[in-house]
Order: structure tokens, then C-alpha cells, then sequence
């Protein structure tokens, strides 16, 4: 799973669970308890990613197929996750949730039930961040132009429509 934070990543990672019996593998909420757990955000952060990767090897290994539901801002995500596939003789699929509006975003970003690592709204960090406001249109525009994507055969996901027009896409993309 890919796109940046509300764009839906949780929610069709669920639907995947739930339809191919596929184990999600979580970013948020590994880093959330690194946090609770006393590490700093930065360490959290690299630290949430190794327990990802080691996670997603640990239960590929075991038979069952794996959504790793992360923001995929950085190229080792992706090329970690096409590895962790090669070594298991599974097939890689990526998915990218997309929504450009940032009113959208915010409002989805503050309804959503929140872990800790979780931002507030676009301009409002996670609290281990503080309660200052930042220029999260800015971060948030960024990370839409660095989300890393493989070289051919994705599906990038319209997140504007509705679920029941997004979600077949994603099982015909899956199960082809």
C-alpha cells in the first residue's frame, strides 16, 4: 500500500485482509508502540521500518500473503518490499492510494480513529510533534511528488470515488 497519509492506505489494506486472507503488516502502528514504548520519534521511526520488513519476511515465511500499509516516500521501502517478495517467491503487487485535495485529506485525517503516530489534520502533527501548527499543505504536496512507485504493472487508486468503485479495481488487480 502506498499514498500519503488519509489517502485510504488503512482501508483498502483492510478490504485486501479481509477478501484474501492476506495479514496486514502496519506501519503506524508498529511506530505508535515504539512511542508508547519510550523510543524518540526519530529512532521510532527507522526502528518501525526494520520491525516492518522483519514482520512481513516473518509471515510470508509462514505461508500467508502480506499488506505492508505504509507511506512509500523513500525508494528502500519499495525496493525492500519487492526483495522481501524475491526471497519468498511471492508475488508483488503495489497499490497507491491517491487523493490531491487537501480539504479531503484533513477531514478524513480528523475523523479518522487516531494512533499516535497518526497526524491530526494536514496542518497538524502527530502529538509527539507538538501542538504547533506547520505548513502540512507543503508536506503534504511533497510527499505526493516523492511517493516511489515500480517500474510497471500497479494500480494506482482514484480515492476521490466512492469505496464500492474503488474496492473492484483492487480485486480484479489482485485476483486477475
Amino acid at each position: 500500500m502506498s499514498g500519503v497519509p488519509g489517502s485510504g492506505k488503512s482501508t483498502v489494506a483492510a478490504h485486501v485482509v479481509h477478501t484474501f486472507g492476506a495479514v496486514a503488516v502496519d506501519y503506524d502502528v508498529i511506530k505508535s508502540a515504539l512511542l508508547g514504548a519510550g523510543f524518540d520519534l526519530a529512532s521510532s521511526t527507522k526502528a518501525a521500518y526494520e520491525v516492518m520488513y522483519a514482520q512481513a519476511r516473518h509471515v510470508l515465511a509462514q505461508g500467508h500473503p502480506v499488506v505492508m500499509d505504509s507511506p512509500c516516500f523513500w525508494p528502500r521501502i519499495l525496493t525492500e518490499g519487492m526483495e522481501i517478495a524475491r526471497e519468498h517467491n511471492a508475488t508483488y503487487r503495489y497499490i497507491e492510494c491517491q487523493v490531491r485535495d487537501l480539504k479531503i485529506l484533513d477531514e478524513r485525517l480528523r475523523q479518522r480513529p487516531r494512533l499516535r503516530s497518526h497526524r491530526r489534520g494536514v496542518n497538524h502533527p502527530p502529538l509527539d510533534l507538538g501542538n504547533e501548527l506547520a505548513d502540512g499543505e507543503a508536506l503534504f504536496r511533497d510527499g505526493m511528488n516523492r511517493i516511489q512507485r515500480p517500474p510497471g504493472n500497479y494500480l494506482q487508486l482514484d480515492m476521490h470515488q466512492p469505496l464500492p468503485e474503488a474496492l473492484p479495481k483492487v480485486d480484479f488487480y489482485l485476483n486477475p
